[in-house]
Order: structure tokens, then sequence, then C-alpha cells
């Protein structure tokens, strides 16, 4: 099931802040310019996407990360401003979601169409056939979110280079044509099919021999190609096409377009607005000499990390590396083979038990794949699978993909996620490029790491997503593994540390571990509890579902979603704020043509509209909220409250039909805002009737402090100090290093160890220890928790929740405080023991939770170190 997550939420949010404030910006310009023009006086006229970037960096809303980096101005051919923003997303984080749901925002907030031109550059062949099929595949989300865009399933049209291009069809439909970044690049241009005059590009220009009309259109877009002569006359060329409709362009993988004669040709385009995807977006220096270039810097908008990814279960980490310093390749093969097996037995579990079918596939690197390359001092592609054969694998099992062989093209092998394709290994050298994606990649075995580090590195990428982008809750099913042969361990570790960074994943790197041997490199070792903690037992309550003898961990899609009862939904309040006055969809494409007195000046007039777009459809409507509103029959009741509602506000079947996308938008908007409302409320009610239970429980059911931690700092790594300069006294765990923390969290932490009331505190890690699910479907991770004495025997355990101050009115922030503070005022014991079970040496503990801003931390943590709380 597809499920959009909350780190792309939040890319998506801050889209959203960008485009509002390049409406407002935009706004501005156009009327200084259309008032320039009319009293004919000079008036500057702002770069409105600057102004937008600026608004939003006042906001606080720009990655931290890049506040020294100015914003960088970007103009098409004729010298006009355009939006580009740079969405930093690491590989596997979802980049093509973000793209057509980036593109829906961009047609219906910015350009307020639900028509126009797409131009999707893609890197290379890979991706180009990954993306092309799931943009056809009506069943695909990605397509989907397309068809919502244009409000219809039959009005998008998905196109390569050497199709057919109307200019009908561009007014009336949202057209999205693929293509590659090398078939993009202007260099060599008259050998270059999309710069040539050609006879399947119509209804652009005007025909031929109407001299007057071409120059005018030279005249209004003056980067346009044309024959010259006595008469120029405009190129029926697809570039010039592109030139015209000012596409939306998508860059994916961004970083790879950064030179010279790619920016010029992309820029060249004419594109309305540049959304760029990289994992590592690349800025460009200025050149001075005979050459010279002005920078260019990446206008990074949103900062995705690795570890957002792992917390979403969209990643397989950590990696476990295993080098093997032996000569004999078959040796490290079979210890491989033994992994994956491993790997294999656990995944055949997991069906048994849940139904989740995991196949896992073992990728070999070797060192030659051609057939005249066997010689005997090669790893070659063909002496691995004869081993592998003779070590009893089926032919079928065994897939080789090189250049000259791909096995992987068999019809039976196409879907290696198929429960009835049998590939278990494949071998390659370095066909298995970016793009390639199987998420039942679970063992990479370089038998060429000394030889071919580069390629290895590329691999590893490659078995890093995480099968259907959710964790398993299997330690071996939710981690990936590199065997690799006779190379230096740390030169291994330093090419894997660098493929993770070329990925996007650099904060990741530590998550490499390797077995404890004498080779370099990063190793996980273990961090004790401090002596006076070690045998300490301590417990901390999980928010539970518990009916009758049935006790189990609260899951959000089953026990919270599932709840929420649509029937009786009124969603009044969500037609009213569709406006009267709301822009009805317009193409992009404006006809030029010449005034009927013969004058050479021009008028625009847009195409013939199809009148299918002008009618409204409730029961795709009902399936565009399917996800929301999951019951077909109380969905198409919401919808036609919704259109009863708009109707008694004059909307008739025209205006309806013209609004259908943005009323299809504004639903879902707000049966989304509604699902969280509902959400909270089931979760409140059930907490209420005992259904859901936050209680520190005799029987076991509880969450456990670990005895040990790991860490990769080294020995002689700088400790965090007390505040008299001395090593701290009351973690629970000792040493702590200063690069474990952030700033703030060290003030925090150091703030703590002085505390006299305070037993001991701890720095929790977010998806690795202790978590509290709510009503929203991301769990609540806090960051210390720590244990304050009260009279007697009785203590407070406090779990602390901190946020940066620009964080304050964030709704992220407002949730988790409300979460907090409801789980601790419902918080208490269960003193239901049955025989036998754990009994809990301090029944007179009490735990609760708290969020405090960093800029009143000094002021409000005091009361939770003394008990004085309001």
């Amino acid at each position: 099931m597809f499920r959009q997550l909350d780190y792309q939420d939040r890319v998506l949010s801050t889209l959203d802040a960008y485009l509002d404030a390049l409406n407002e910006k935009k706004g501005t310009a156009d009327h200084l310019a259309a008032l320039a023009l009319r009293e004919n006086i000079a008036i500057p006229v702002p770069d409105f996407a600057k102004e937008a970037w600026h608004a939003l960096q006042a906001q606080g809303r720009l990655p931290a990360s890049r506040v020294a980096i100015p914003f960088s101005r970007r103009t098409d051919g004729c010298d006009r401003p355009v939006p580009d923003v740079v969405l930093k997303v690491p590989t596997g984080g979802g980049k093509t979601w973000l793209a057509v749901a980036g593109v829906s925002r961009i047609l219906g907030q910015y350009l307020r169409s639900n028509a126009g031109f797409v131009l999707w550059i893609v890197p290379n062949e890979a991706i180009y056939t990954q993306t092309l099929k799931h943009l056809k595949d009506r069943q695909h989300p990605y397509r989907q979110a397309l068809d919502r865009a244009a409000a219809g399933a039959d009005r998008v049209i998905i196109m390569e280079k050497a199709d057919r291009l109307d200019a009908r069809d561009v007014q009336s439909h949202l057209c999205v044509m693929l293509l590659m970044l090398q078939s993009s690049n202007r260099q060599n241009k008259e050998s270059l099919k999309m710069f040539q005059d050609r006879g399947d590009v119509h209804g652009f220009f005007p025909p031929e021999g109407e001299q007057q009309a071409h120059q005018a259109a030279i005249a209004a877009t003056p980067n346009l190609d044309a024959y010259q002569g006595m008469f120029a006359m405009v190129k029926d060329s697809l570039g010039n096409a592109l030139r015209l409709v000012r596409p939306i362009v998508v860059l994916d993988e961004g970083h790879k377009a950064i030179s010279d004669l790619a920016f010029k040709t992309l820029y060249g385009f004419n594109p309305s607005f540049v959304l760029e995807l990289s994992a590592t977006p690349q800025d460009v220096q200025p050149r001075g000499g005979r050459n010279p270039r002005p920078e260019r810097y990446a206008n990074i908008l949103v900062e995705v990390t690795g570890r957002e990814l792992d917390r979403e279960g969209m990643i397989k980490m950590p990696l476990n590396l295993d080098p093997r310093q032996g000569t004999d390749w078959r040796a490290t093969l079979n210890a491989a083979l033994a992994r994956l097996n491993s790997v294999a037995r656990d995944a055949d579990r997991l069906r048994a038990d849940t139904g989740c079918y995991i196949r896992p596939i073992m990728l070999v690197q070797v060192e030659r794949t051609g057939r005249d390359q066997r010689e005997s001092h090669y790893i070659h592609a063909d002496d691995v699978k004869e081993w592998l054969i003779t070590a009893g694998f089926d032919e079928a099992e065994v897939a080789i993909k090189t250049a000259e062989q791909n096995d992987l093209a068999a019809p039976e092998n196409q879907d290696l996620l198929s429960p009835t394709n049998r590939v278990r290994i494949i071998i390659t050298k370095q066909a298995l490029q970016e793009g390639w994606d199987c998420p039942f990649a679970y063992v990479l075995c370089s038998l060429a790491a000394s030889s071919n580090q580069k390629a290895m590195t590329q691999l590893v990428g490659r078995i890093l997503r995480q099968p259907y982008a959710l964790k398993t809750g299997v330690d071996t099913l939710d981690e990936c593994y590199v065997i690799t042969h006779h190379a230096a361990t740390k030169d291994v570790v330093e090419a894997i540390k660098t493929g993770l960074e070329r990925d996007g994943l650099g904060d990741l790197v530590l998550q490499v571990s390797q077995p404890d041997t004498q080779g370099g490199g990063l190793t996980a070792r273990p961090v004790q509890r401090r002596p006076a903690f070690a045998k300490t037992e301590i417990y901390l309550p999980k928010v539970l579902r518990v009916v009758g003898k049935d006790i189990r961990e609260l899951d959000y899609e089953t026990d919270v979603l599932a709840a929420i009862d649509w029937r009786g939904f009124d969603p009044t309040d969500i037609a009213n704020r569709i406006p009267d006055n709301a822009q009805a969809a317009e193409s992009q494409l404006q006809r030029i043509q010449l005034a009927d007195d013969g004058d050479e000046l021009l008028t625009n007039s847009p195409v013939a509209s199809n009148q299918e777009s002008l009618a409204f459809d409730p029961a795709y409507v009902v399936r565009l909220v399917s996800d929301l509103v999951p019951n077909p029959f109380v969905a198409r009741e919401i919808v036609a409250k919704t259109i009863a509602r708009l109707r008694e506000r004059g909307f008739d079947n025209t205006k309806l039909g013209k609004l259908a996308s943005l009323i299809a938008e504004e639903l879902r908007k707000g049966l989304d805002a509604a699902r969280t409302t509902l959400a909270e409320a089931v979760f409140k009610n059930e907490v209420a009737q005992g259904r859901i239970q936050f209680r520190l429980r005799l029987d076991g059911r509880n969450w456990k402090m670990p005895s040990t931690m790991a860490t990769t700092e080294p020995d002689g790594a700088r400790q965090l100090l007390g505040r008299d300069g001395d090593a701290l006294r009351q973690s629970l765990f000792a040493p702590v290093y200063e690069a474990e923390l952030n700033q703030d969290e060290r003030d925090v932490a150091v703030y703590l160890d002085a505390a006299e009331t305070l037993s001991w505190w701890h720095r929790n890690v977010a998806r690795q220890q202790y978590g509290l699910q709510g009503w929203k479907r991301a769990k609540v991770y806090p960051d210390f928790i720590f244990a304050v004495r009260q009279d007697g025997s009785a203590q407070r355990i406090v779990a602390l929740e901190t946020k940066g101050d620009q964080l304050s009115g964030n709704l992220d922030t407002a949730y988790k405080r409300d979460l907090l503070d409801f789980l601790s005022s419902n918080f208490q014991w269960d003193r239901v023991s049955p025989v036998g079970d754990l009994e809990l040496v301090s029944p007179d503990t009490t735990v609760e939770g708290t969020l405090i801003l960093m800029s009143e931390w000094q002021a409000k943590l005091p009361a939770y170190l003394t008990g004085e709380l309001a």
C-alpha cells in the first residue's frame, strides 16, 4: 500500500509555502510591469523568484546548512526570471513521488492550470525506462497523482521526444515528455532531432509564407530558432515548441546537469518553473580568466537526511560489512551464500507468520564478463555461475547482467518482486547503474572490491532500499550486508562511506558496522552503564492496545485510522473555502497570430478548449479521496454534500467543471485535516475507555532500558564535560561524547547533570530506543529521559522533547506537546500481575512527558527537577 511519509509531507509543505510566496511576489511584479507599460515610465520590476526566496528565508523555512549560501538567480532565454528550487533527497527517498506531487502543486497553486507541458529530464536509460513505465501505468500512484492534477485520467498524455506534438493537446491536456539528459544537451544541435524542423510539430507557429507572423513570433520570443534570409521563418521544431509553451521542467539527478552547456540548454527552453531533485546538489563556483563564469549555487529549498529515511523504514540500515582477506574467492562467495541463506530463512518465517513475501537476492560483483576475457587470474562471471550451479543452485535462480548478456530482460525475470520469479543471485560487473531498483537485494558479494572500488560503491546503493518501504521488525531483514574479497578493510570502509555520501546518505556513514578485526575503519563498540546503575532495571510504559486478553503495541493503521467513522461528515466548511471568483483552469499555451488589420502587432488567443474538461465527475473524485475515506459509499456521500453546498452558492455545471481540479484538491486538503482531528478523537476516546493504555505494567509489557549502547566514536574522542570542567557524574551511560550531541543538547545535558535531585539522565536515540505512538503515523522519540528523586522511595521519570524556537508554531511541535501532555495525564500503574511475571521494584514511580522550546528550557526545566509543576 502506498503511503506518503512524514518527511515527504515536510518537503511538500515547504514547497507549498514557497509557491504561496511566489504567487504574492509575482502578483506585485506583474502589477508594476503592467503599470510601467501602461504609463510608459521606467519602474524597476523586482525578481519575484528572488523575493519569494528571501520571504521564506525570513520565516526560517530554508535549510540551516545553507544559511550562508546566497540565492542564485535563474533567467530563461528571454531574460525572464525563472523560479528554480532543489529538493535534496537521498537515494531511495522517493524522489519521483515528490516530483509528481510537486508538479501537481506547481500547476494548481502557481500556474493556476490543470493543463500544460512538463519536460521531465532523467540522467540515464535505467531511470528513463522505470519512470516511463510508472507514469504510463494508470494504477500506479505516480500516474494517479498526475491524473488528479489534470482533473481526469484521460487528460494526461505521457510522451517521448519522437512522438507527435500538437498545440491542441498542450492546451487541453497535461502533457509530460520524458527526455534523457544527453538528448536535451544542445551540443551539435543541428544533428539532434529536437532542434530540427520536423513534420509532426503542429499548431505552434504561423504557416509557411506568412512572413509578418513569423517576425512577430520571433519578436515575442527572441530565442526561437529560425531560418535566416530575406524573411526569417521559425522552425517547426520540438525545441521551439518548448520555448513557446514554457514548460515546467523536472530535472532528476540535477547535479549531473551543471555544465555550462547543459545549464544554457535547459534554461534556453524558457521554463516557467524548474524543479530539481538530487541526492547531492552541486554549487558551481565562479571562474575568471578568458572564459569567465559567474557563480551558480543550488537553490536548496528543503533537505532530507538519511536518518529521516531510516526512521520511515525506507532503507536497510545498518549496513553490515564482512571484509574477507583470503585469496580464494570461492571461500568469500561461500560466506556470502551462508549469509544469503540465513536471511532467506528469516524471510520464510516472516511469510509464514505474516504473509509478507520477501525473496532475498544477492548481487555478485566480478572482475570480468566478456566472452573472450575468461583468464585464469581474473574472476569471471561464467566461473562464478558454474560454481553456484555446482553448489546446488538452479539455472533459473542465477542471472547474469552485463553489457553483452542480460538475463534480467527475459520475460520471466523482469518483475523481480513477483513470487513467481526465481532469481536469487545476480552476477554483474558494473551494469546495475543508478535507477535499477530491487528492494529484495540484501547481500552484495564484491569479488572485485580491490580492483574496482568505484563499481562496488555504486552497487552498495542497489541494496539499500527496504522492501515495501516498511521495516519488518526482524533485524536481519531490516539490514543489508556487504562481503568483500581480498581488499583492505580500511579502503573498503572509506569506499562505502564515499558511496553513501554520493547517494545523499552521508549522515548514515556511522551505521556501517563490521566485525572486530585488526583492519582499520569505523567500528561500533559498546558503552556501558555507570557501575551504580549497571544492575538497575529501568522500565518505561508503552502505548498499548488492550482488548480483553489481547495486549499488543498500538498500530496506527489498524487501531486508529481504521476506527475513524466518516459517516455523517459535513464538508460544508470545505465547500465554503472554495472562492466564488476562483480562476478556471487555463492553458499555458497561447496561439500567436497577426491582428486582422494586417498590422505586425501580435494578438494572443487560447486554442479552443476541450469540452470534456467542463464536466465534473463525482465518481472520479471519490477515487481521488479513496486513500483518505476508504469506504466508497461514504466518500460518494461526502462528495455529493460538497457539490450540493457549492450549488447552493451558485456554482452551475459549467463552473463545477472548470474548477474540478481545485474542488478535488481542496476536498483532499480538508479531509486530510479532518482525518487528523478524527484520529485524535478516536485515540482519546479509546484511552478513556481503557482500550489504549499508557501504563507501567507488572506483566512485563514495558519498554526496557538497554544495558549497553553502541558508539562509533574512538576511545580518545572528546568527552562532554560538566559545568565544573570535570567528567559528567549522572549520565546513565558513560562516557558521553561531544560529537554525539548538538550544541543545544549539550547545554541541556550539562544542566541536567548538575541537578541535585536527579538520579540519572539519558540521551534517547531516535528510532532505536524509546518512542511513543500517538494519533499520527510517526512515533514521538523524546530527546532526553531522566529520573528525579522524590520523597521516600518515589521517583518521577520525565521524557523530555526539545524544539528550536524556529519551530515553535510548527504543527508537528504542537502535536508532540499535546501528545506528551495527554499521555502524562493518563499515566497509571497496571497492578494486575499474573503469577511468575515481572515484579517491578518501585511501584511509586510516575512517568510524564513534556516539550520545551530551547529558548525557555532554563526557565521551565527546573520545575521538572524539583516537583514544583504548575
